[in-house]
């Protein structure tokens, strides 16, 4: 098992427990190279797209999770978003031309918030609010879970800025403590986990993690899950955004040039539209998407 785009989920059945472990290399890499990130930005942006996939092992249905945070510092936005078959992608914005590498978390966000978004494809969306008042992700996560779902949750994240990213989550089993009897198990494989370095985390093999920190422990190992970048964004999707700007805003814009170019913020395509695009698709009211933009 390796730990290279991949969420491995595990059990600890006689303590009520559950725990998640992340690799992300090609996904986290196609995720920077996309843009040109000052390194404090690649780390941090490694860790929102490893938390992003660690929480979205949660989703029961077909959906996706983000997880984003603004504040009123240099980094004015950050998100990371994985859906339900392990797709993830992930998009950073900040002001200034340079920052220093070791920028950390409180210094990029300044004060804000993070909202933990869960978005069916069919349903009822689902948001929760964060307050960046830890030090860390794992930290803002680690109290989001105790303070608004009583769930014991600790997080570690790690990245090699440009190369990779991992994770380690375990929490505790919403009502299952109540049939536990083995008591001190939580506050056991807790400390087991914190013995885990950074370079081990990124380092070791799945089944390697597992067994230097849990071999005296029962373990439940589930089969492996690959992630993978990728963007949902289209040419087709392009022209639904641009049609939903308004008949004045388009007729300014097209008066003024031929062809309306826009560019994803996640993975850097670009989309051309032109006024013969718009006549189309307003033609078929939107229904499918058949025909090509240029």
């Amino acid at each position: 098992m390796s730990n290279k785009d991949q969420i491995q989920r595990f059990m600890f059945d006689q303590l009520g427990a559950r725990g998640q472990l992340v690799g992300l290399q090609e996904s986290y890499q196609e995720a920077v190279s996309n843009h040109d990130y000052p390194a404090a930005i690649q780390q941090l942006l490694g860790e929102f797209m490893t938390a992003a996939a660690l929480l979205s092992t949660t989703i029961k249905f077909d959906g996706s999770l983000t997880l984003q945070a603004q504040g009123d510092g240099e980094l004015s936005l950050i998100m990371a978003e994985c859906r339900h078959n392990q797709e993830v992608r992930g998009v950073a914005r900040w002001e200034g031309e340079q920052l220093p590498s070791s920028a950390d978390f409180k210094a990029l966000l300044g004060n804000g918030r993070m909202a933990v978004t869960i978005t069916p494809d069919k349903g009822q969306r689902y948001q929760g609010i964060i307050s960046l008042e830890g030090d860390s992700i794992a930290n803002c996560l680690e109290n989001y879970f105790q303070q608004s779902e009583q769930l014991q949750t600790r997080v570690w994240l790690t990245t090699e800025p440009g190369h990779s990213a991992s994770g380690l989550l375990i929490q505790v089993l919403p009502q299952a403590q109540e049939a536990v009897q083995d008591v001190d198990g939580w506050d056991r494989i807790c400390q087991l986990s914190d013995t885990l370095s950074n370079e081990e985390l990124s380092r070791l093999q799945n089944e390697d993690i597992l067994h230097r920190l849990y071999h005296e422990e029962v373990v439940r190992v589930f089969p492996a899950s690959d992630v993978q970048f990728k963007c949902s964004c289209s040419a087709y999707r392009t022209l639904q955004a641009i049609v939903s700007m308004g008949k004045e805003e388009m007729e300014e814009i097209f008066s003024e040039q031929p062809q309306i170019t826009v560019r994803c913020e996640f993975c850097n395509s670009g989309y051309e539209v032109t006024q013969d695009d718009i006549n189309e698709y307003l033609s078929d009211n939107g229904n499918n998407g058949s025909h090509t933009l240029h």
